[in-house]
């Protein structure tokens, strides 16, 4: 990192034109990651608003939703990391920055009036950091009705809050947020937290985000083929003695020289017995001949995750008894995603997965005395502990709000990440003990026709795994 003095040295560079100070890329500015009219790659301005609309039209008269954005992270507590938003921040505003958001229910007399509180003027910190945006930018560029410095918000806040019938805020997110704005945030409701009068706002906001727009939709899909070429790629370097961590680091510099932004999570890079550990993340052995492989590995590109995962054998070639078991993944898997449609629910999903599951085992005798129905019953936990998929976006972990006995509609993006994870005990489980299988993709409900597998980039079927850890 530079000295004090080499920035004060340094030109600082402002995203700049006319007035305006964006604090992030615009079209003006970055012209080869934004298109005239997108306010964030592949999103237009447009699409923000009528989100903000959206918002204001379903909270009841009277009411207002406040967001703050995401708290910056830093390292040994002067280093900051690169900047993560917070997902609903984002998708309403577009901003990549801090601010607070307060959006208004719409009435008769105003749509959903949109007040941005920006940071205040810091020449000091814009020398380490750079410059955030202007007052202009927040209502030029970004949309802002009303635009305060944050020296202001507890004054300014306090006063709408005063006046508002209901407050949508949601309070566990407060860790997210600066202490100061939190502190701000906190005294300016405190009449309302006081009369009850401040509720969640996800449970509004997420049925929203949890449908995607044809825009979000393409961004997922690069997101996904991204990490399916990156995957492919760890699949062709594979060979024995490889290091798991070679590999990790490997799929997160295919993704990154692609374009994504950061890794959607750790990566998972598991040989042999830790195939079975569902979150292993030690990454730290060297892969033997004979063993299976399994990777979990997802990025963000321009705020959409990816998560996908593959199981291949490290030597190039299956052995009887490890694809046996990944046939079974790899069927079910297959019907899994198959049944991904309009009205179908992701609890429908899962019971399918325990279903095929459970008669994959029976069919192996690994439950003697137990019959496919019994299995099903509980049986199957101990060798499939997890749901079989969970909804995607902005956040790996998506819109949690949404249960998995909601209807899906068109526009709906999850994972399907069925797998068997045989404990290793040889007494009881013989040549089976210790493989772990899993086969994840992130699928597109497209409403009643086919869904669309966006990772489909990387190969499921056995012979063509195999033919790719060979080099074939």
């Amino acid at each position: 990192m530079a000295s004090s003095g080499a920035v004060g040295r340094l030109a600082q560079r402002l995203w700049r034109f006319g007035g305006v100070v964006a604090g992030q890329p615009i079209h003006e500015t970055h012209p080869h990651l934004l298109s005239e009219g997108q306010l964030w790659p592949g999103v237009t301005a447009a699409e923000f608003a009528a989100r903000r609309r959206r918002l204001a039209n379903a909270m009841p008269p009277g009411g207002i939703a406040v967001l703050p954005a995401a708290t910056p992270v830093f390292m040994t507590g002067a280093i900051p990391y690169p900047y993560r938003q917070d997902a609903d921040f984002l998708y309403l505003t577009g901003i990549n920055q801090q601010a607070v958001a307060v959006i208004e229910a719409s009435s008769p007399m105003r749509d959903g009036n949109f007040t941005l509180f920006i940071q205040d003027s810091n020449p000091q910190a814009e020398a380490w950091n750079g410059t955030p945006m202007n007052a202009e930018a927040a209502s030029e560029v970004f949309g802002a009705d009303d635009v305060y410095p944050m020296s202001e918000l507890e004054q300014q806040l306090e006063a709408l809050v005063a006046t508002s019938g209901a407050v949508f805020y949601d309070r566990g997110e407060e860790r997210t947020t600066a202490p100061c704005e939190h502190g701000r945030l906190h005294q300016a409701m405190l009449v309302a937290l006081q009369q009850r009068r401040v509720h969640p706002l996800k449970p509004t906001l997420h049925p929203m985000r949890w449908r995607k727009s044809g825009a979000e939709v393409e961004l997922m899909r690069q997101s996904a083929s991204l990490a399916a070429q990156s995957l492919a790629r760890c699949m062709q370097l594979t060979k024995p003695g490889v290091e798991e961590h070679f590999l990790g680091a490997t799929f997160e510099y295919e993704c990154k020289a692609r374009g994504a932004q950061r890794l959607a999570y750790p990566v998972v890079v598991a040989g042999g017995v830790d195939s079975c550990t569902i979150h292993y993340l030690q990454n730290n052995k060297r892969v033997r001949e004979g063993e299976l492989l399994l990777m979990d590995a997802g990025c963000e590109l321009h705020g959409y995750s990816s998560d996908v995962s593959r199981t291949w054998p490290v030597s190039g070639t299956f052995s009887v008894q490890q694809r046996e078991v990944y046939e079974i993944v790899l069927d079910t898997h297959r019907q899994c995603v198959e049944i991904c449609r309009a009205g179908r629910t992701l609890r429908d999903v899962h019971q399918k997965s325990v279903q095929l599951l459970s008669e994959g085992v029976a069919s192996l005798g690994l439950f003697p005395g137990l019959d496919a129905g019994a299995i099903a019953h509980s049986a199957y936990r101990s060798m499939y502990p997890h749901s079989v998929g969970h909804w995607l976006g902005m956040d790996t972990h998506d819109t949690r709000c949404i249960n998995h006995d909601t209807p899906m509609q068109a526009g709906v993006v999850l994972t399907v990440e069925p797998g068997l994870y045989i404990p290793n005990d040889p007494q009881l489980y013989g040549p089976y003990a210790g493989i772990g299988v899993r086969i994840e993709d992130d699928v597109a409900v497209t409403g009643l026709t086919d869904p669309e597998v966006l990772s489909a980039g990387v190969p499921v079927d056995a012979r063509e795994v195999e033919l790719l850890v060979q080099g074939e």
